[in-house]
C-alpha cells in the first residue's frame, strides 16, 4: 500500500488551531504514546513487515538463484575458464601429425625467340603433405604445462569471482533489509516525536513549559519526517543496488524478505591453514606453475628441432593425371648463434619464476593476515550487536519511565528530551550494528573464498 501524508487540523482544549503532521502507517499500530516494554526493547522481527504496493518480494534463496544465472561478471569468469580450456587442448596439437592437401593449376607462356616459336604450357598438380614434429626441445611440453597453469588460474579466478559476487549479493540484500527496517524505525520515531510535540504544546499553552521547548519539539518532529523520507530513498537505492548484483531488472518496488541475522561464531581457526585454501593462494600457485613452464619454453632454444615429412603427388598437363610420385624427408635444425636471445630468455624466465615464488609466499602471508583481520571484525561485530541490544532495552525502559514522569511534572523538558534522543538514536544504532555484523560475516566468507554462489 502507499504511504499517505496528511495535514490535519486538530483542536486542542486551549483556544486556537495548529497544524499537526500525522502519518498513515499501514498495518503498524500507533495508538500508544510509546511502545510497550516488551516491544520497545527489540527491533522489528522481519523486514517483510514493510508492505508496499505489489512489491517484488525476494527471498535470499531466490536472489542466489538469480545471481548465479544472470550476473554478468560471473558469466565472464565462466567464459574465461572455457577459453583457457580450449587453449590447453590446442597445445596438444603439436603432438599429432599435420596433414594438408593442395591442388594447383599452372599456366605458362614463353614468347618466340630466334627460330623458336611461342609456347603455351599447362601443368596440374595434386599434392598431399604429411609432417610430424619429432623433437622441438621440449617446447611442446612447455606450452602444455603453461596452458594447464592458465586453466588452473582461470578456475581460481572463477572461485574468487564467485566469492566476490556472493559478498556483493549478501551486502546488497542486507542493505535492503536494513533500509526496510529503517523505515519502520523512522515511523516509530515520528510517533514518538508527535506525542512529545503534542504534550509540550499542551503544557506550553497551560503555562507549564517555555516556548523554546515547544519549538525544539516541533523541530524534532520535522527532523523525524525528513529521516523517513531519507529512509524511503535509501530503500529505493538499495533495491537498485540489488538489481545490479542480480544482473536483472525487477518489478518496482523491490523488497526483501528476511532478517539481519548471522550464523553462530566458529571456533578461532588456524589462519595459516585456511590461507592455503583460499582462491588467492591458488591464483598465486597457478602463476608460479606458469612461470616454471616459461623456463622450459625458454630452454628449448638450446636443443635441436627434429621433424619428418612425406609428400604424395600426381601431376600432368591434362586430366587424368598420369605422373605420380612421392618424397620423404627428415630435418634436423640446430641454432648455432642467435645473438644471445636464448641465453637472455632463460635468464628472464628464471627471474620470473623467482618473482612468482616470492609473490606466492607474500600472497599466502597476506591471505593469513586478511583472514585474521576479517575474523576479528566478525567477532567484534557480533559482540557489538549484543551490547547494542542491551542498550536498546535499557533506553526503551528509560524512555517509558521518563515520558510518564514528564507528563506528571516530575522531570524537566531538558532531561526528558535527552532521554528521548538517546532512545531514538539507539534504535538506529542497534540496526546499524546488525547490518555491520552481516557485512563482517560476508567479508569473512569472501576472505575464505566461500559464499552462496555454487
Amino acid at each position: 500500500m502507499v504511504i499517505v501524508f496528511k495535514l490535519a487540523a486538530k483542536k486542542l482544549i486551549a483556544p486556537g488551531l495548529f497544524l499537526c503532521l500525522t502519518v498513515g502507517i499501514w498495518l503498524v499500530p500507533t495508538s500508544n504514546a510509546y511502545p510497550l516494554e516488551s516491544e520497545s526493547a527489540t527491533l522489528p522481527a522481519s523486514a517483510s513487515e514493510v508492505p508496499d504496493s505489489s512489491p517484488a518480494l525476494l527471498t535470499w534463496e531466490a536472489c542466489v538463484h538469480l545471481a548465479t544465472a544472470h550476473n554478468p561478471d560471473l558469466q565472464a569468469s565462466r567464459e574465461g575458464v572455457l577459453n583457457s580450456n580450449a587453449v590447453r587442448l590446442g597445445a596438444y596439437s603439436t603432438l599429432f601429425p599435420q596433414i594438408s592437401a593442395s591442388v594447383g593449376d599452372t599456366r605458362a607462356y614463353v614468347g618466340p625467340y630466334l627460330a623458336s616459336p611461342s609456347n603455351y604450357s599447362t601443368a596440374y598438380l595434386v599434392q598431399l603433405n604429411i609432417s610430424q614434429t619429432i623433437f622441438d626441445g621440449f617446447a611442446t611440453k612447455g606450452h602444455i604445462d603453461q596452458a594447464r597453469a592458465e586453466l588452473g588460474l582461470a578456475f581460481a579466478n572463477l572461485n574468487a569471482e564467485k566469492a566476490a559476487i556472493s559478498f556483493d549479493l549478501k551486502t546488497a540484500f542486507a542493505q535492503l533489509l536494513y533500509a526496510q527496517q529503517l523505515i519502520v524505525i523512522s515511523r516509530n520515531v515520528i510517533d514518538i516525536r508527535q506525542n512529545t510535540a503534542r504534550l509540550v504544546r499542551l503544557l506550553y499553552q497551560g503555562g507549564q513549559e517555555d516556548k523554546g521547548a515547544m519549538l525544539l519539539s516541533d523541530a524534532n518532529l520535522d527532523q523525524a519526517n525528513v529521516g523517513l523520507n531519507q529512509a524511503l530513498r535509501t530503500c529505493d537505492l538499495s533495491g537498485l543496488q540489488l538489481e545490479v548484483v542480480l544482473g536483472q531488472q525487477l518489478p518496482k518496488p523491490v523488497r526483501a524478505a528476511g532478517q539481519l541475522n548471522t550464523e553462530p561464531l566458529p571456533v578461532t581457526p588456524d589462519f595459516r591453514k585456511l590461507a592455503v585454501q583460499t582462491p588467492a593462494f591458488f591464483q598465486k600457485t597457478a602463476q608460479t606453475q606458469a612461470a616454471a613452464a616459461g623456463i622450459t619454453l625458454a630452454e628449448s632454444g638450446w636443443y635441436p628441432n627434429i621433424s619428418a615429412g612425406a609428400t604424395l603427388y600426381r601431376s600432368d598437363s591434362q586430366f587424368p593425371l598420369r605422373q605420380s610420385g612421392f618424397s620423404a624427408d627428415v630435418s634436423v635444425t640446430y641454432p648455432i648463434f642467435e645473438g644471445g636471445r636464448t641465453y637472455f630468455d632463460v635468464k628472464a624466465a628464471d627471474a620470473s619464476f623467482r618473482q612468482a615464488l616470492a609473490q606466492l609466499q607474500s600472497g599466502t602471508d597476506q591471505a593469513a593476515l586478511t583472514l585474521g583481520q576479517t575474523f576479528k571484525s566478525l567477532v567484534d561485530s557480533e559482540e557489538n550487536v549484543r551490547i547494542q541490544n542491551e542498550l536498546l532495552e535499557a533506553t526503551a525502559l528509560r524512555y517509558k519511565i521518563a515520558e510518564a514522569s514528564y507528563r506528571n511534572g516530575l522531570m524537566s523538558f531538558q532531561d526528558f528530551d535527552t532521554i528521548t534522543d538517546s532512545y531514538v538514536s539507539q534504535q538506529q544504532s542497534c540496526l546499524s550494528a546488525q547490518l555491520s555484523a552481516v557485512i563482517a560475516e560476508a567479508n569473512w566468507e569472501q576472505a575464505r573464498g566461500l559464499g552462496a554462489i555454487p
